[in-house]
């Protein structure tokens, strides 16, 4: 069969037309359709020039197209290679504002931050960056605003890194920069923390982005968990400053010591979880201290208990703690009734079996005085007399005279050091040859300076507070005013006690957490700056305040 020259004629035509059908717009400057091409090839050829001046003539011959906002970004990708950063700033800002969709205003927000870090302005790019919805990028952008920003971070000083919490999708990559940074300087405790709260919050991002080799030192770290800011703040900040104390004091007299890491608990418990669980898989960690609530500790307890992290609580106070296991513990300050103590040392211990009692006609006065001869008479001995006297008076001789003749070989004062120091001389001076006993109100530096002699062998319990005669106590309270210039509050001294607790074990050479377990197990009562405490359900007789006797005119505990 043979093809006539028509025939093919028409055979080519109508594949031509096949052909530019299937091209879609041409590529004319007299289209909308036609001039995106142009200028979008322009762009893809690195002739940003051209591009300029394609999109710029879009702009201005077809104004209220819908595709004015992606001119503009196009406009302002291409100013941006020609180094005209501040014209793509302007241009993607039109963009964002001119958008329609999602993608268009967040790959404008994108080069809004680039053109900002070109041109040195770094801080407020990375700014732009964390307010920019990363999820609204295609892959390929997506994964060059990752490249663009951790760029940009190494360029920026560490106060940025610092002064505020990183938001958003940048965190991460702010805390990965932190966490480069302090390995490459030597601080190892900062290193570790930030890679701790990295696998916290983003447990996927060491295997993604890497991590940089931190050794731990081998002396290894003590966790304070605490809520330092938000709710609670103010009761962390004061148990956060005893605990600090107790482990600076001990690295000025230790040339290796555990580090101290604070880990900011805010109140979320899925938060606490996670920290604990963090803490207890790091082998570095040994023992971690902490939270201040009975709600917050019986959170953390089972997750410290699975990972045989030795827990201690300074301040939570429900019995539950006791029954999670060995792993979990919580300082229990001694507490009870001082005249009940004393009554039970004086019978017990000094062998005392006739009382006086003179106490001041007060309340609290009269109160004691009743406790001490209901306790007293519970252990066998006897109350040969008790007198009282108004407030302020200054001659005792009535009251002495009439117990003097009753022969009693102890003699309890419910008084403040202040009546103390003149009862004492006056009953010398009628010759009572008794011991004496006092109350919690002799714990006063007054009562050794003034009261000389005639106090001598006297016993009493001591109180919290700075002007405390309690041995530990007084240095304790010695040592947070040196160092805070300011008072020590109940709280601090809780903190205190229980990194010394955790502290003494280290220096008695505990090299794991199952042995520093093992000497918790084994300590029946500390006695530190809150005076007699304990751990867990440790059981404390009454007479567990901490009485003190005065030797050669000092305080010497008797404990």
């Amino acid at each position: 069969m043979r093809i006539s020259f028509c025939q093919v004629l028409i055979v080519i035509s109508i594949l031509i037309l096949a052909v530019l059908t299937g091209c879609g717009p041409v590529a004319d400057e007299h289209s909308p359709e036609g001039i995106t091409v142009l200028a979008g090839n322009a762009l893809q050829s690195g002739n940003a020039s051209e591009a300029v001046r394609l999109y710029t003539s879009a702009l201005e011959q077809f104004p209220d197209d819908i595709k004015i906002s992606s001119w503009l970004l196009g406009k302002g990708r291409a100013l941006l290679i020609l180094g005209r950063t501040e014209e793509a700033i302007t241009n993607a800002s039109q963009a964002v504002s001119n958008a329609v969709d999602s993608h268009t205003a967040a790959s404008a927000t994108f080069l809004i931050a680039e053109a900002e870090i070109e041109q040195g302005s770094i801080r407020k790019g990375i700014e732009t960056l964390t307010i920019l919805d990363q999820d609204n990028l295609d892959r390929d952008e997506s994964k060059n605003a990752i490249d663009v920003l951790r760029s940009a971070l190494e360029k920026v000083d560490m106060d940025f890194l610092t002064e505020e919490p990183a938001t958003g999708w940048t965190e991460v990559f702010v805390l990965l920069e932190l966490e480069e940074r302090y390995a490459a300087q030597g601080e190892t405790d900062k290193a570790i923390l930030t890679g701790m709260e990295i696998d916290r919050l983003f447990p996927d991002a060491h295997n993604r982005y890497g991590q940089p080799s931190v050794e731990a030192q081998e002396d290894g770290f003590v966790a304070l968990v605490l809520p330092i800011t938000g709710s609670g703040s103010i009761y962390a900040e004061r148990v956060s400053s005893g605990v600090s104390l107790a482990f600076l004091r001990t690295s000025d007299l230790f040339r290796s010591a555990p580090r101290l890491i604070t880990f900011d608990f805010t109140g979320d418990s899925t938060d606490l979880v996670s920290i604990v669980n963090s803490l207890g898989s790091n082998p570095a960690c040994l023992a971690l201290i902490g939270p201040l609530t009975s709600r917050n500790a019986e959170i953390a307890a089972p997750n410290a208990q699975r990972w045989n992290l030795p827990m201690i609580t300074p301040t939570a106070t429900s019995s539950n703690l006791d029954d999670y296991g060995s792993y979990v513990h919580r300082l229990v300050v001694s507490q009870g009734n001082d005249a009940a103590a004393v009554a039970e040392y004086a019978v017990r211990n000094a062998g005392c079996s006739r009382f006086a009692i003179i106490h001041v006609y007060t309340s609290e006065s009269v109160a004691n005085a009743e406790q001490f001869k209901s306790v007293v008479e519970e252990l066998g001995g006897e109350i040969v007399a008790m007198e009282g006297y108004e407030t302020g008076a200054t001659d005792y001789r009535d009251q002495i005279n009439a117990i003097k003749y009753l022969n009693p070989d102890g003699v309890f004062l419910p008084v403040e050091a202040w009546d103390a120091i003149q009862l004492a001389p006056q009953l010398r001076f009628y010759r009572v040859d008794a011991r004496l006993f006092g109350t919690s109100g002799w714990d006063d530096e007054i009562l050794v300076e003034q009261g000389g002699e005639y106090v001598e062998g006297a016993v009493f319990p001591i109180s919290f507070g700075s002007g405390s005669m309690n041995p530990a106590t007084a240095r304790f309270s010695y040592f947070f005013e040196r160092e805070y210039d300011s008072l020590p509050t109940m709280l601090s001294a809780q903190g205190y006690d229980t990194a010394r607790i955790i502290l003494g074990a280290w220096e008695s050479g505990v090299p794991s957490r199952s042995s520093l377990e093992n000497h918790l197990e084994s300590l029946n009562v500390y006695f530190g700056a809150t005076g007699m405490c304990t751990l867990g359900n440790v059981s404390i007789p009454r007479s567990a305040f901490p009485l003190v006797k005065v030797i050669d005119g000092e305080i010497v505990s008797i404990e």
